[in-house]
This record gives C-alpha cells, sequence and structure tokens, in this order.
C-alpha cells in the first residue's frame, strides 16, 4: 500500500517571514549579501544589475583554490602553532573550490548552462572534474541525467543516492536513534572514505575517455611532483585533508540533507507526488527576539552570531555551495537554464503564486537532515529491503549533487 506523501511543511518554521523580518532589521544595502550568504532572497527582492557570468566565475573558481592551498602551505610553514586558527578557514575556501568544481561547473556543464557553447562545456566540466578528481563526463552523464533525474528512479531504492545512504548504513526501518548514531560516526568511518577514493581512481584512469586519463594522469602526476617538493605536513594540510576527508564529508551531509531518500514505497505518482519530494536548504539562524532587556539581548544577538559562524557558514560554504540552497528550483522547474540567478528566480516564482509553492518547503541544513533521517525510518520498504546495501564497488560518483 502506498504511503502518503509527506512533506516537510510541518518541521519548517516559515522561512518566508524570517527573511522577510532580515529585510526589515538589516539596513538595504546588506540584503543583496544576505541573500547571497543565505540562498534567500527577500519576498519582492530583484537580482542585482550584474552578475559574473558562469564562464569567468569558473576561472574565479580556479584561481580560489590556487590562493586557498598556498594560504594552507603558508600558514604552515610561517605561522607555527597559529597555523590552527588559520587553517579552518583556508580548509573551508578550498573545500568550496573543490566542491563547486564538481556540484556546479561539472554539474552544469553536463546540463549545458555554463557557455552555452556545448564544445567550452565539454571543456570547463573535462578540466573541473580533472581537476577534482571527481566524475567523468560520461560517469556523470549517466548517473545524473538518465537515473537521478528520471522520475522512475527519483528518490527510490534505485536512485544512485540512496544505494549510496544504503552502502552507508541508513536502511529502512531503523529506528531515529540508531539513524542518527550512524550520521555522528559516518565521518570518521574508513566505509564513507575507502569507497570513495576507490571510486575516484576509476572514473579518472578506467571509465574515462582518453583525453580524459591524460588530464587525469597530467594533474595526478603534478601532485606528486608538489608532494615531493614540499614535506609531508604541508602536503597533507593543503591537499590530503580538503581534497580527501572534509570534500567527503561534506558529500556526506549533501546527500543526507537533499531529498527524502527511500521514503517511499515507489515513484513519484504525478507532478504534486514529485514536487513533494523537493525542497530549498537555506542557511538563516531566528533573530534574537525585538524589545529584550539589554543584556539579555546582547546574549541573543552573541548566540545568533556564534550559530550564523560556527554552523551555518560551514554549511554554506562546505556543503551547500553555490545554487544548492535552491536545488529544488532545478527539479521544479527545470526550464529555468539561468541557475546563476536561482535565487532570485525562484523567489519571483513564488512572489507569482507557482503551483509548486515552493515558499512550504524551506529548511535549514539541520532539518533537512532530521526530516531526511525521519523518512528512511519510517519507510515502507523497511519490510522488503535487503539486508545488505550496495557494495563499495557500486558506490555511485553523484556523491555530491
Amino acid at each position: 500500500m502506498a504511503q502518503e506523501t509527506p512533506t516537510p511543511v510541518g518541521i519548517s518554521a516559515s522561512m518566508e517571514q524570517l527573511r522577510r523580518e532580515y529585510a526589515e532589521r538589516f539596513p538595504d544595502w546588506t540584503q543583496q549579501l544576505i541573500t547571497l550568504f543565505s540562498g534567500k532572497a527577500a519576498p519582492g527582492q530583484k537580482a542585482p544589475g550584474w552578475i559574473t557570468p558562469p564562464l569567468v566565475n569558473w576561472f574565479l573558481t580556479l584561481f580560489q583554490l590556487v590562493a586557498a592551498v598556498l594560504g594552507s602551505v603558508y600558514a604552515v610553514r610561517l605561522l607555527g602553532w597559529y597555523a590552527a586558527a588559520v587553517l579552518p578557514v583556508t580548509w573551508l575556501v578550498t573545500v568550496n573550490a573543490v566542491r563547486k568544481l564538481q556540484v556546479t561547473w561539472s554539474h552544469h556543464a553536463v546540463h549545458k548552462e555554463v557557455s552555452g557553447n556545448r564544445r567550452v562545456d565539454k571543456v570547463v566540466q573535462v578540466v573541473s572534474s580533472a581537476i577534482s578528481l571527481t566524475s567523468n563526463y560520461e560517469d556523470i552523464f549517466e548517473d545524473h541525467i538518465r537515473n537521478h533525474h528520471n522520475r522512475k528512479v527519483f528518490t527510490t531504492i534505485k536512485d544512485p543516492d540512496s544505494g549510496f545512504l544504503m552502502y552507508l548504513g541508513f536502511r529502512p526501518g531503523r529506528p531515529m536513534a540508531e539513524l542518527r548514531r550512524t550520521l555522528y560516526r559516518t565521518p570518521f568511518s574508513p566505509r564513507l572514505h575507502l569507497p570513495f577514493v576507490t571510486f575516484r581512481i576509476r572514473t579518472n584512469f578506467l571509465t574515462a575517455t582518453w583525453t580524459r586519463r591524460v588530464a587525469s594522469t597530467v594533474w595526478v602526476a603534478f601532485l606528486v611532483l608538489l608532494g615531493l617538493l614540499m614535506d609531508g605536513v604541508e602536503f597533507s594540510v593543503a591537499f590530503l585533508v580538503p581534497w580527501l576527508v572534509l570534500f567527503h564529508w561534506a558529500a556526506l551531509f549533501q546527500t543526507i540533507s537533499e531529498h527524502p531518500w527511500m521514503a517511499f514505497d515507489g515513484a513519484p505518482a504525478g507532478r504534486a507526488d514529485y514536487v513533494a519530494r523537493c525542497w530549498a536548504r537555506f542557511c538563516l539562524e531566528p533573530l534574537p527576539a525585538r524589545g529584550l532587556p539589554a543584556a539579555r539581548s546582547a546574549l541573543q544577538w552573541g548566540r545568533w552570531l556564534a550559530r550564523m559562524v560556527c554552523v551555518q557558514t560551514p554549511a554554506r560554504f562546505g556543503v551547500l555551495v553555490s545554487d544548492l540552497p535552491a536545488h529544488d528550483l532545478h527539479h521544479v522547474v527545470p526550464a529555468d537554464h539561468a541557475w546563476h540567478y536561482a535565487f532570485w528566480h525562484r523567489q519571483a516564482h513564488i512572489d507569482e503564486g507557482h503551483e509548486s509553492r515552493m515558499e512550504e518547503r524551506e529548511l535549514t541544513i539541520g532539518q533537512a537532515v532530521e526530516y531526511v533521517l525521519g523518512g528512511i525510518s519510517l519507510s515502507p520498504l523497511a519490510a522488503s529491503s535487503p539486508t545488505r546495501g550496495a557494495s563499495a564497488r557500486d558506490l555511485p560518483e553523484r556523491e555530491t549533487r
């Protein structure tokens, strides 16, 4: 018997109202910055007059990556123990750049949405995926376009991301407490990292075309040369930690918060069912109440600032990079290819009363994780799910999108 389609409305505070409050309580000149940071445009807000063109932004991402790596190297080389205060920043900037190469540039190049020129976009995808050591063009097209975007597969047990989560131990019917423990321990488990490394080797050197293999070989040879010229600590800090460990962590939290995996016993039954399986994830914290005594107000604003810096900033720049906060627009309005305007276009659809009612499915990343785990725990697939998940050999590359 089909389970009634759940929606996240019940656990979601009104993000629309919260963003309106930010618009009322912060100066006008900060509003576009709040939108860029949070991913949530204010009601009625228009896009800025000029946005960096995607192809230019791609080059800026490459520059960002070089600068972040050099920042980590010189922090270790020159700052001694003070490097501990700098490395979290350079690591976050590095992870942001590597993740954008994979989930922004490689992904949108496959959709032919970077330059509008098929050949140029193919070059962008090859270079981006080779540098980030992620899916080659053919693998990501098969996995993302033919599988994930296939409505007969979307969010079902056959979706590549569902297989990924099953492999990690997120099995239908498990109690919430057990699923939370699985989430807490997975970032430190070889079960997360080793299969990713295996796949990244396979997609770069085994299943790729010869041109892609050449690009990957040249890039890895360059990294090996750097490793020989640098000491082990510098190389580990600049490359191994952010490009492997932290990258995989970000991939995990992106996936476990993206869609209601395995919460249903079949594919979407129609448009409304499909839309209900898509939501946005925004990086905003509730503002302190107005009119509090001075001491209590200062305490509440301090808590707000701490959570924005320690929770929402890593979420935004490590996990929900680029246009990912408004990822539901990519599914709900697929004809809108101007993804670099996604925050404002999504809000425009809401303001115009779009039939999808996207404003009813707006969560923080923490709320989204809880909702996904809840869907897995209550899944009607519990009785029929296999006792073992996918093998490491079958782990899909759609780990970050």
